[in-house]
């Protein structure tokens, strides 16, 4: 319940503000008026008079309502998704749990005033903001963080105005500690020391112990776990998400603002570290608290976010900033005495295993328990980041070999060898003070295997063949006159002869070229096929070999091209592919092929076809039309394309 010297305070602003009543309601002849305040201020709420925070922010109403249970269903679905099962299993473990310790009850005996709730490790994460990392396994830290509110608590009339300080001072002593378990856990203590003045606005001057002095508040504990991290990184790059629970213990003085009930809340941060170090942070959370109503303040469960953000400044140093806030969500209307809202910053020191830290806050929205301005400070050590600073480096090793004696420093050089058609030759080198054993690689040529020579490996001439099936590239096939002469092989001695096969052409077939071999061919080499969308090509367009220069022979199947194209001006534009065999780099076929689509449209347009008909591009061997295992499937490989992509057949 809120303390007596404050309900004598409504009641005489009562009277100084409304001007209504003719007489002091502390007047001895009438002490009946004084016997319930409170009674009296709850019937009829007088000229507005309301209790708020300090601060200098903006005032914020709404009538929405959010979902209690939102931020829980959150809790649990981001848990399904998470791969260690350890992590998962105590995140759902402690959503429940804070749910089923934290069901909303009914209360009026106070409320705790502190809004500046520190996390344990304060060199993990912001001030009151959370980071989405833990401690190491067993890695623990102890601080003590003292901070000082003024006038956290205040007295306003209908129109806004400071009528007088409830709470004129506040200040608070946290005894931090933390300890990391198996790199997933975080197990984190709070035990708070809290001292408060209030104004003496007692009419007889006297001042009620209830509503100050030096007392313990409520004890914290603060486990976290994290659910999700790609920080795998040496610089500690990556985004990271955890879970994390804030359980108050009634160890405070809820009469005088300096405790409350058994409490509890869940809430979620992600945080992003960049390249330079600098980390941007979000929590999200719901608190759950018994409904306490002292004058206009309706306060209950809450909605809590926090935004925060920290930058580098040296190596030992980093600037630290946060806003953080509050909505509740039993109030059927919000204001903002009961939306506490704070901006926060400073700076952070650490080497060793020690810590220093310090800043002040402003209030924003003019909530309970924000003040017109906070300053905080805090000393810290760890001992095991002690341990990791104090670690030597290792000693320079000696160097294996030197470049000036690599010879003798480096004796294991490899014996040259010779497999699969390559010979390997291997050299010592000394690069960085260690040997190296740089190989260097040559194919045998054509004609020539793997043997010795000398009595050492080598490429030797090899027999062409042994069988007929390895004389397996004859001469390309010619078409004179209406008569194919293929070529086939056989073995004689080890070398390869090829023997013709004459074989005349049909009557109405002719000599010509099929996929770019000499066949016996239909007369007509370019054809338009409407139902294929393409114009169908009996020759293959020559190149000269690794270039884009047209040879003369196919000049005049180019010219039939172009005849085509400017005879059918229904077809508005083409797409002309070139294409390779597998042979030679991928990257180097796809730009040979595309410079020798490029020279074919450039070749037409010559001939007179417009510019806006045709594009041209390169697939390289990607989209093969036969075996590359051959000489005759490369051959087709190697061909130019034509794709009608637009035209009016009707």
């Amino acid at each position: 319940m809120i303390p007596s010297s404050l309900n004598s305070t409504v009641v005489e602003r009562d009277v100084i503000v409304e001007g209504e009543q003719t007489e002091n309601p502390d007047d001895p002849e009438e002490p009946e008026d004084l016997e319930d305040p409170m009674d009296e201020l709850a019937d009829e709420q007088p000229m507005g008079v309301h209790l708020s925070g300090g601060g200098y922010g903006c005032t914020s109403t709404s009538s929405s309502t959010p979902t209690p249970m939102l931020l829980l269903l959150m809790v649990f679905a981001w848990a399904v998704g998470i791969r260690r099962r350890f992590s998962r299993i105590f995140a759902v473990s402690l959503a429940s749990a804070v749910v089923l310790l934290c069901a909303p009850v009914s209360a009026d005996e106070g409320f705790d005033l502190q809004q500046f709730h520190p996390m344990p490790d304060q060199t993990g994460n912001f001030f009151g903001a959370s980071s989405a990392d833990v401690a190491p396994h067993l890695d623990w830290q102890a601080s003590v963080l003292g901070n000082y509110a003024h006038n956290p608590l205040v007295l306003m009339d209908e129109n806004g105005d400071r009528l007088d300080s409830v709470v004129t001072s506040q200040a608070a002593f946290s005894l931090l500690a933390s300890v990391g378990i198996m790199d997933v856990l975080e197990l984190g203590i709070d035990v708070p020391m809290v001292f408060q003045r209030t104004d003496d606005i007692v009419d007889d001057g006297t001042f009620d112990p209830a509503q100050g002095g030096l007392a313990m508040g409520d004890l914290r504990f603060v486990p976290k776990a994290q659910l999700f991290s790609n920080r795998d990184n040496p610089e500690g790059r990556g985004a990271a998400l955890a879970v994390i629970a804030d359980v108050w213990v009634p160890s405070g003085e809820a009469d005088s603002l300096q405790g409350g009930e058994f409490r509890g809340g869940v809430r979620l941060a992600y945080d992003v570290v960049s390249h330079g170090g600098q980390r941007m942070a979000l929590n999200l959370g719901y608190l759950f608290r018994p409904s306490t109503e002292v004058m206009n303040l309706d306060i209950g469960d809450m909605v809590t976010w926090a935004i925060a953000g920290e930058h580098p400044l040296t190596r030992d140093v980093r600037l630290v900033g946060e806003v953080l806030g509050k909505a509740g969500v039993r109030a059927t209307e919000f204001s903002r005495d009961v939306l506490p809202i704070e901006l926060r910053a400073g700076p952070k020191f650490e080497r060793g295993g020690l810590f220093l830290q310090g800043g002040g806050g402003l209030g924003v929205v003019s909530g309970y328990g924000t003040p017109d301005f906070r300053g905080f400070a805090g000393v810290g050590y760890s001992p095991s980041r002690e341990v990791h600073a104090a670690v030597e480096p290792p000693p320079t090793p000696e160097p294996e070999c030197r470049a000036q004696t690599v010879d003798t420093d480096c004796p294991d050089t490899p014996e040259t060898e010779c497999a699969d058609g390559v010979l390997r030759t291997y050299r010592a080198a000394c690069t960085d003070g260690a040997c190296e054993y740089q190989v260097s690689e040559s194919r045998c040529a054509s004609g020539t295997i793997c043997g010795e020579e000398d009595g050492a490996p080598a490429c030797v001439p090899a027999p062409m063949c042994e069988v007929d099936e390895e004389c397996d590239e004859p001469p390309t096939p010619r078409c004179d006159e209406a008569t194919l002469t293929t070529f086939v092989g056989r073995c004689d001695d080890g070398d390869c002869e090829y023997e013709p096969v004459e074989e005349p052409c049909p009557e109405d077939l002719e000599c010509g070229l099929k996929d770019g071999v000499p066949a016996c061919t239909e007369p007509e080499r370019v054809q338009v096929d409407e139902e294929t969308e393409r114009i169908e090509l009996t020759e293959t367009i020559h190149f000269a070999t690794n270039s884009d220069e047209i040879e003369s022979r196919s000049l005049s199947l180019v010219d039939e091209i172009a005849e085509i194209l400017e005879n059918h001006p229904q077809i508005r534009r083409v797409r002309i592919e070139g294409h390779t065999d597998s042979r030679g780099a991928r990257a180097h076929n796809i730009a040979l092929s595309e410079r020798r689509a490029q020279s074919v449209r450039q070749a037409l347009i010559e001939r007179g076809i417009e510019s806006r008909r045709m594009e041209a591009t390169g697939v390289g061997p990607d989209e093969p039309i036969a075996t590359n295992d051959s000489s005759v499937g490369r051959a087709q490989n190697r061909r130019v394309e034509f794709h009608i992509t637009d035209a009016d057949w009707d």
